[in-house]
């Protein structure tokens, strides 16, 4: 006898969380799993196991990395209908048992069809560098602790905006070619932080964090912008070794964003921790 179909209660889930802990979004699968590996996807799912739902499906919009925070990561959850909570019920049942490094910010119903990460139209990632050392931010960003060139490291940062080869900035499978649209590269200040932000179509894994990294060694004078430029044009393997040297750490990197059709331009860059 064919197994009756299950009827989805379909959610779209907001949240935000500190990744310092984490070993990223994306739970380990088969044969990944190791002992003491904390995931965001898998502490998510165990919430909900908890809560008594019958998890169908649960995805993300992206994958974080290790140690990469969200103020704003999405993710479709399926729910067998029969039993399942009203949006408001599911988020109070997941706020009691949820780690208090993960927050629901938005918890509403969705069409089934509704897919976090194919139906997204673009992402947006917020870095935060401090000048100076601080006691409180220190999980939360990354002490640069020369003296920075914010004109320099402007020049850099923008250098990223268009339609780009990215191969030489990032980590990318055999199937990746490694292309994206950037659509916009901003640098502002707040006090004793410079925020960069990036917003783009899609990222690659460690893409961010490379191009901060990239930036950074412009503006303390280690490379000049115009190499950015030309390793844009002609990615080569010592290009990527270098600027995979130069990876900024993950403490301040945020996915700040995920925007969807119908969803509002994303406003000016706003500190995510204003160090006084």
């Amino acid at each position: 006898m064919a197994a009756r179909p299950v009827s989805l209660a379909a959610y779209r889930l907001l949240l935000e969380y500190d990744g310092g802990r984490f070993h990223g979004w994306q739970k380990q699968g088969p044969g990944q799993t190791r002992e003491g590996v904390r995931t965001v996807a898998g502490s998510l799912e165990h919430a909900i196991h908890q809560a008594g739902f019958h998890l169908v499906a649960l995805g993300g919009s992206g994958r974080t990395d290790a140690g990469v925070h969200a103020l704003g990561q999405v993710a479709h959850l399926h729910l067998d209908a029969r039993g399942a909570p009203r949006p408001g019920e599911l988020r109070r049942a997941l706020d009691a048992l949820l780690p208090q490094d993960i927050a629901l910010r938005d918890v509403r119903s969705c069409p089934p069809v509704f897919h976090a990460r194919h139906d997204a139209v673009d992402r947006t990632y917020l870095y935060q560098i401090s000048r100076r050392r601080s006691a409180l931010g220190k999980p939360w960003i990354w002490w640069v602790k020369h003296r920075l060139d914010l004109d320099r490291l402007a020049r850099a940062w923008t250098a990223f905006e268009g339609n780009q080869d990215l191969a030489a900035f990032a980590e990318l499978d055999s199937e990746e070619d490694g292309r994206s649209r950037l659509f916009k590269c901003e640098v502002a200040e707040a006090g004793s932080l410079i925020l960069l932000r990036v917003r783009a179509t899609h990222f690659f894994r460690r893409q961010v964090r490379r191009m901060v990294g990239a930036a950074v060694a412009c503006g303390v004078g280690e490379e000049e912008p115009r190499r950015i430029v030309e390793d844009l044009r002609d990615p080569t393997e010592a290009a990527n070794r270098l600027w995979a040297a130069h990876a900024a750490p993950a403490s301040g990197l945020f996915l700040e964003r995920v925007r969807y059709a119908g969803d509002p331009e994303p406003g000016p860059p706003q500190p995510t921790l204003l160090i006084p």
